[in-house]
């Protein structure tokens, strides 16, 4: 490891535990919070980046082809259509120019993950009204929030190079800046563009979910309904057919999608038949139980899979708490984002539970949805401590 190394870990340690105060709506309670929650990211970072270093991984191809290769190289991948190209793109800099190390190009990534956390944060702060009193709600004597947000595999993709750091963040952008459009346009073009050319499918899922939820935003008038859902249609038919294109699905037809399904869930379970799982004689509510809550404790082969199992049984009961609340009445009354999160879970988890076959990759996957669910958990658990407190 280069001098310059050490600077650059210093830097983004800095860096990391000083984002909270770029926004001066935290508590000193928060802010406590949220130092708690970078020294559990930067342990992951450590782990995640010894883990691939000796395990192998993505993340190691991402850093290591342009520091290998050339920029015309990097040019070649991008006129294919590729998004690994567009993470090449990323780490020529401080991969081949400026030739960090591994160790440092995943601190690098570390600091965007954890700037998502605290968009999450602001999410809440902004959206639901005494979000502190929230703090109270405990299970087996354990205070729900803000520990929800202290899930390692929340952290372990999200602290690394690659792709699922890059979309982690840009989902969280998206969802704050759609708070305040006409202040944070800006931060909704960059994460919108970096959607579309990494996962187009998620930034078309984003449009979906919240195009219903201002169409469902009784609160709105007619007409700003009406403007606001033809400028979502607009965005939706400019990506479309290019998200088809990438996904590689023929049409939008059922039978195209049955079959694209079949054949992409045979792929992905191949690809590491040790934690590969054959969906396709699942029933869709098993397929979706199995995206969202496994690995569990039948599938344990190992000591990784031992810390996901019971993350997912935390995962499980957080879900079930959630329904018993009054998940229906809070939708009904949330706002057309809170409205949002909940689709957009609903339509992600959907979709990828048809297509995933490989444990491994849900668990990486599912990283980019239960956030938003968290979110609307969150609104839950508020409207049920109001109705406790007035009866």
């Amino acid at each position: 490891m280069s001098l310059l190394d050490i600077c650059f870990i210093i830097i983004c340690l800095l860096v990391g535990f000083n984002l909270k105060h770029l926004f001066h709506s935290f508590s000193k309670r928060e802010k406590r919070v949220l130092d708690l929650l970078f020294l559990l990211h930067i342990f992951i970072t450590f782990t995640f980046a010894f883990y691939i270093s000796f395990r192998g991984g993505d993340a190691l191809f991402y850093w290591d082809y342009p520091k290998n290769n050339s920029f015309q190289d990097i040019l070649n991948y991008l006129d294919r259509g590729s998004a690994s190209g567009v993470i090449f793109l990323i780490n020529y800099i401080p991969s081949k120019i400026l030739d960090l190390s591994f160790l440092t190009g995943n601190f690098c990534y570390s600091v965007v993950g954890f700037l998502a956390f605290i968009y999450l944060f602001l999410i809440v702060k902004q959206l639901i009204p005494e979000h502190s009193k929230v703090y109270k709600f405990r299970v087996f004597g354990v205070r729900v929030i803000p520990w929800i947000w202290f899930l390692p595999n929340l952290h372990f993709w999200s602290c690394g190079i690659g792709k699922d750091t890059i979309l982690f963040f840009c989902i969280a952008l998206t969802a704050y800046s759609l708070l305040k459009v006409k202040k944070r346009w800006l931060g909704l073009l960059i994460s919108s563009i970096l959607m579309f050319t990494i996962r187009p499918h998620i930034l078309l899922f984003l449009i979906v979910s919240f195009g219903l939820g201002f169409t469902l935003d009784t609160r709105l008038k007619a007409y700003q309904r009406a403007f606001i859902i033809l400028l979502f249609l607009i965005g939706l038919v400019a990506i479309f057919d290019y998200v088809l294109q990438f996904v590689q699905l023929d049409s939008f037809e059922f039978q195209a999608i049955e079959e694209y399904a079949s054949n992409k869930s045979a792929s992905l379970n191949q690809d590491d038949a040790s934690s590969g799982v054959d969906i396709s004689n699942y029933p869709l509510p098993l397929k979706v139980f199995t995206f969202l809550y496994r690995p569990f404790f039948f599938d344990i082969n190992g000591t990784l899979a031992i810390v996901a199992s019971l993350e997912n049984l935390l995962l499980l009961i957080f879900t079930l708490i959630i329904l018993k609340k009054g998940i229906f009445k809070a939708f009904k009354s949330g706002s057309y984002l809170l409205k949002g999160f909940l689709i957009y879970f609903l339509i992600g988890s959907l979709a990828f539970s048809l297509i995933l076959g490989n444990l491994g990759i849900m668990l990486r996957q599912k990283n980019m949805f239960f956030p938003m669910f968290f979110i609307f958990g969150i609104w839950v658990l508020h409207l049920s401590m109001q109705k406790s407190k007035v009866s």
